[in-house]
């Protein structure tokens, strides 16, 4: 990683814990500026720690993908049945970033009981025709129940969701499938 400034400050995202050991998904923040800038966007981050001791273990980088999870949304990593975990990066300047980062939201994979990412990577934005996902519940089996922004990157408000629908993104088939809800009523601003 990056060298630390004294001015960066992690903002967790999201954290689960698989065979004795806490991953937890962060991003930085610059507080020196008001408001906040997002640091060192174009990268997933998860921090590994061993449990219950929580003794460092070590920082996972990805550059595949953006920074995991959003702002006061937990939604960075997901721990499925077997114990492996997928990270999940959205991107959108909607979800709390200061900017919109050059990567495409996407899903990584940790297998369990390891401190690297896998080769698996599943471009959502691509298979959602454009649009980011920017909440997720995970529901079991590979998927995930995800609001879904209907708009572009470009005609996101900074920290508001809104236009969402809902779809059903399925991870071991790398799907995303609007589910017939057109719209939900819009999640209260960050």
């Amino acid at each position: 990683m990056n060298e630390l400034s004294t001015s960066d400050w992690p903002r967790l995202t999201g954290m689960t814990v698989s065979d004795n050991k806490i991953y937890i998904t962060y991003y930085l923040t610059d507080e020196t500026k008001k408001p906040s800038v997002t640091r060192y966007i174009n990268k997933a981050y998860v921090a590994v720690y061993s449990y219950p001791e929580l003794e460092y273990i070590t920082t996972m980088e990805d550059e595949r993908a953006a920074i995991a999870g959003s702002w006061n949304a937990y939604n960075g990593i997901f721990q499925t049945e077997s114990g492996n975990m997928y990270t999940f990066s959205n991107t959108s300047i909607a979800n709390g970033f200061t900017e919109n980062s050059t990567k495409k939201a996407a899903f990584l994979h940790i297998p369990k009981g390891t401190t690297q990412f896998d080769d698996y990577y599943f471009d959502v934005e691509t298979a959602a025709r454009g649009l980011k996902p920017v909440h997720l519940q995970y529901l079991g089996n590979g998927k995930f129940f995800a609001q879904v922004s209907t708009l572009q990157s470009e005609e996101m408000t900074r920290w508001a969701d809104k236009e969402l629908k809902a779809c059903i993104i399925d991870v071991k088939e790398k799907t995303v499938k609007d589910n017939g809800i057109r719209k939900l009523p819009s999640v209260i601003s960050h």
